[in-house]
């Protein structure tokens, strides 16, 4: 065996290849850690064989003389697939995806020229590839769960992108040990059970201690009864569950508590938040980094770099280490990161799919999951539900109807309700009155509001936002909040905002809907334009909050003289009228309201827009899976903004010069979101234009002309301020 050709996986710059790395031993390694990832739902067999077949095709000396810096094109992923396509019974063909697509993204397939099955017919394979010694071929590959007739297609697709990020996240890791091994020394690693036990106990600690402290009034009674609610119910077996409980409810430090007392229960590996805007995953993660420690809470958002090829990227620029795939105890992450590497076909995005299985996963303020979207979604939690070992939680104050047969394609199987009687929870903590008032002139709106002392109001536009507190020309203790403020600008503001409230000073402040999630301010009095019914209720949720009021808080719902262009905007406010004209008697903000609510919604709305499941669920003899068409169609934001960095304070200038100068690294990066602005793709160009923004290293935008960004209102691009989804982020 001594003189046989030895092949090589990876190379260095040394020509004599003594420090290259061996084929086999890559090979080996892979197999071995994909086999861990996929042992965790059942198909350890699938990763080993996906791991020992990946490079096989690297055996060639086409490829050997890539590596010696040749310059030759070599496709050294369909050989792979095509033994497992010829050697393994039909199923083999999943395999042969996820070994095709370990470097270029999941194909589609069918027999158009890039498409899988058209590869392994026609690919060029080098006349000298062989399988290497020593690699067993299974016969026979075995799905780890029973499929059913009504979804086995998605169920397989699904299972095949499962596979896939445990075949591309063991391939990075080995590879980056042997290409950056100091780099893969810094990987943090985590014992879950007992890390879990030691995080309850802290939880617990901090619970004490705020019971202690808390007044003994009716809401802090009633959030204590939630808590020991959420704790009992943590003993049942992993399923969906729903944590129905009003804003103000204290949902989430109770909801981090079933999650915990749940996971250690039953041993489970992550507990995974997703949460619909960035503002309150900021401020989440800083409760649960507070309370559980910093390093065991990973927040994932903003999207800067995802580059795809572990190969081609130099270290310095790949993005934080846990984030790349989740290997972290508790993650604070948005709906978008979430769902779209859900239906993803990209490596850099799938790596963190397999760390999934075995999770607790809350989904806060439920009702926000784009309703274009919501079968795919609901289709892929049961999936992780069913077949993965998850828990999923819907989390809201306004709980979406997911269980309607006659709406949903899919409705979801037996939702277990955490919360005794919600209904009866509602009525106790109701602390506010809602009245409609009709259409009002924006000058009628300040007058009224001038009236007041404390009072907010929530506009449905940034433009409406702005030209109402303009028409309060600069009075002291007048506020104004838009996602045009960037995040440390807006927190200024809010702590002024704050601070008067808690000192009784006159404070009016005019917001758009980003002070409805998560934001815990405290005003007698609410205005709100016309929206649809859950929005009403965030609002009402800013109201008397801590119910310390004499009597109930007031919120006024009134119709903009402007009206509202956005067509979802608009079907919203719509269906809140109807759902509120059909039953006069109820609560606006009851139970019975919102499903009432969200089953007019549904019903109008088309819930699988892009036909995702019909194309995922057809399922063909070849097993033709458009993977790579679904990726590209599945996008909750359709219109993708740029952040762009501000730096008109002094640290925010220190960065810039850092970035341009010196260092593009994660830290850098990070600190900047502090002090950037969302904006569209064609603003960005007319500001590019009119040279305004300038361009770091061809990528990161950043503002040279500070005279459009005010103190009061934050970014003012007029020429082209069209409304866009106000605090979704990416």
């Amino acid at each position: 065996g001594k003189f046989m050709h030895i092949y090589y996986a990876h190379s260095t710059d040394n020509p004599d290849k003594s420090d290259w790395q061996e084929l086999s031993e890559h090979l080996e390694n892979v197999a071995k850690r994909a086999k861990l990832f996929a042992d965790v739902f059942g198909a350890g067999q699938w990763g080993q064989f996906g791991g020992l077949l990946h490079d096989a095709g690297k055996a060639t000396s086409a490829f050997q003389k890539r590596l010696e810096g040749k310059p030759v094109r070599v496709d050294h992923s369909t050989f792979g697939a095509r033994v497992a396509a010829e050697n393994i019974e039909q199923l083999g063909l999943l395999a042969a995806y996820i070994i095709a697509g370990h470097h270029g993204g999941l194909p589609d397939g069918g027999e158009q020229e890039t498409e899988l099955h058209y590869r392994l017919k026609h690919a060029k394979i080098p006349d000298d590839a062989a399988l290497l010694p020593g690699i067993q071929l299974l016969q026979k590959l075995s799905l780890p769960f029973k499929l059913t007739r009504d979804h086995a297609g998605f169920s397989l697709s699904f299972f095949t992108r499962m596979i896939f990020s445990c075949l591309v996240d063991a391939d990075f890791l080995d590879t980056e040990k042997f290409l950056a091994a100091d780099r893969a020394i810094c990987r943090p690693s985590f014992s879950s059970p007992a890390i879990f036990v030691a995080m309850l106990k802290k939880l617990n600690e901090h619970l004490t201690s705020l019971t202690l402290e808390a007044q003994k009034t009716t809401v802090n009674k009633l959030r204590q009864d939630i808590l020991a609610q959420c704790q009992e119910k943590a003993a049942q077996k992993p399923q969906f569950f729903s944590l129905t409980v009003p804003t103000g409810g204290g949902k989430t430090l109770s909801s981090l508590a079933f999650s915990l007392n749940h996971a250690v229960k039953h041993k489970l590996r992550r507990i995974i938040y997703a949460i619909p805007f960035t503002s309150i995953i900021e401020q989440n993660a800083k409760i649960f980094q507070d309370i559980l420690g910093k390093e065991l809470v990973l927040e994932h958002h903003c999207n800067y770099h995802e580059k795809d090829d572990p190969e081609e990227v130099s270290y310095n620029q790949r993005r934080g280490l846990a984030i790349e795939n989740w290997d972290a105890p508790v993650i604070v992450t948005t709906n978008v990161q979430l769902f779209e590497s859900l239906f993803s076909n990209k490596p850099s995005r799938c790596r963190k799919l397999h760390n999934i299985a075995k999770s607790v996963i809350v989904l806060d303020e439920a009702q926000a999951i784009p309703t274009a979207y919501l079968e795919p979604c609901l289709a892929a939690l049961r999936e992780l539900v069913d077949h993965y070992g998850c828990t999923v939680v819907f989390c809201t104050a306004t709980q979406p109807a997911l269980d309607i047969p006659d709406k949903l394609e899919t409705p979801l199987p037996d939702i277990q309700e955490i919360i005794e009687q919600p209904a009866k929870l509602y009525e106790t903590l109701r602390r506010v009155e809602i009245d409609f008032i009709g259409k009002l002139t924006d000058d009628y709106i300040v007058a009224r509001l001038e009236s007041e002392s404390q009072v907010l109001c929530i506009t449905s536009t940034k433009p409406q936002a702005r030209s109402l507190y303009q028409k309060f020309e600069k009075q002291d203790g007048v506020f104004h909040l838009s996602t045009n403020m960037y995040p440390l600008h807006r927190r200024r503001t809010l702590e002024k905002i704050k601070s008067y409230l808690q000192c009784g000073k006159s404070c009016r402040v005019i917001s758009t809907s980003l002070v409805e999630a998560g934001v815990d301010l405290d005003f007698p009095v609410v205005y709100r334009a016309m929206a649809g019914l859950d929005s009403i209720a965030q609002a009402a949720g800013r109201c008397n909050r801590e119910g310390k009021m004499a009597g109930l808080g007031r919120v006024y719902i009134y119709e903009p003289e402007k009206p509202v262009l956005m067509p979802w905007l608009k079907r919203c406010a719509s269906r809140a009228a109807e759902a509120l004209r059909s039953l006069p008697d109820a609560d606006p903000l009851g139970i019975e309201m919102m499903r009432r609510y969200f089953e007019l919604l549904y019903d109008v709305q088309e819930l699988d827009k892009k036909h995702i499941i019909s194309l995922l669920n057809t399922l063909t003899r070849e097993l033709y899976f458009p993977f790579r068409e679904v990726a590209g169609n599945f996008k909750f934001i359709e219109d993708e903004s740029i952040g762009v960095i501000i730096p008109r304070e002094e640290k925010s200038v220190k960065l810039v010069n850092q970035l341009r100068y010196a260092d593009v690294s994660r830290p850098v990066l990070r600190s900047l979101q502090q002090y950037s602005v969302a904006v569209r793709p064609g603003e960005l160009a007319a500001l590019r234009k009119s040279g305004a923004v300038e361009m770091i290293h061809g990528q990161f935008p950043f503002f040279c002309n500070l005279s459009a960004y005010s103190d009061d209102v934050g970014l003012c691009v007029d020429k082209a301020e069209i409304w866009k989804n106000d605090d979704l982020i990416i």
